[in-house]
């Protein structure tokens, strides 16, 4: 099945789909009244970029089943597809770690909250750990890995400071989308957390980097050139 690309295609194709269609109900699509400010927070963005990526490898995957047929290697951009991997993992563990014991159950458990937080992240890390090729990350990887949770911070901050509010789904409107991330309540504490969650970001990079390795050690077919993608 890894090598399938009917498989690949058609799980490509779902997960494209479950994950518009989850990004598009918490945007308030369906209901009449769109929230154009649920695009400026994490989950949001990271799950446009795991949507962009399904897409990315669904036309791939369409391209070489068309030209090269039914069997042969579904891998593609594989070091961008462990960054994006990487970066929904870490809305999956902040959000059910820090943030969904502060939310009422009924939220919680909505599908919208699931598909974002937990459906599509897990969709993701499926795809790049059963059909991407290992032995393809770099040791200096998960530097790079670490700028979209960083650029996320840079932005966040200085719409914070510019004057956006974002929508209240945790409280009251603030400047800030976390309460982890909020000037306003904690002041120069706010880098404190972020030196953690940093840490904790490398750490989680390291150990993508170390698994990689090792499944490329187990693996030293996977490492071979495919003479036409098969």
């Amino acid at each position: 099945m890894r090598n399938n690309r009917i498989f690949a295609l058609c799980f490509r194709l779902f997960s494209f789909v479950l994950c518009l269609f989850g990004i598009l109900i918490t945007m308030g699509a369906f209901s009449g009244r769109i929230n154009w400010s649920i695009l400026l927070y994490y989950t949001t963005e990271s799950n446009i970029l795991v949507l962009i990526m399904f897409g990315v490898l669904s036309v791939m995957t369409a391209v070489d089943l068309k030209n090269h047929g039914v069997i042969g290697s579904v891998s593609y951009c594989e070091r961008l597809s462990a960054i994006v991997a990487l970066a929904i993992t870490v809305t999956l563990i902040i959000f059910w770690a820090l943030l969904a014991p502060v939310m009422d159950r009924g939220g919680l458990l909505s599908f919208y909250n699931l598909q974002v937080h937990a459906v599509t992240p897990l969709l993701m890390v499926f795809d790049y750990l059963f059909f991407a090729e290992p032995g393809k990350l770099k040791k200096h990887d998960p530097w790079f890995f670490a700028i979209i949770p960083l650029a996320y911070f840079a932005q966040s901050t200085a719409l914070g400071f510019s004057g956006v509010r974002y929508g209240g789904m945790f409280g009251e409107p603030t400047r800030f989308p976390y309460f982890f991330i909020d000037f306003d309540k904690l002041g120069a504490r706010v880098f404190a957390y972020v030196l953690f969650f940093f840490a904790f970001f490398m750490g989680l990079a390291r150990l993508l980097l170390w698994y990689d390795k090792k499944r490329s050690r187990r693996s030293p077919a996977a490492r071979q050139t495919r003479p036409g993608r098969r």
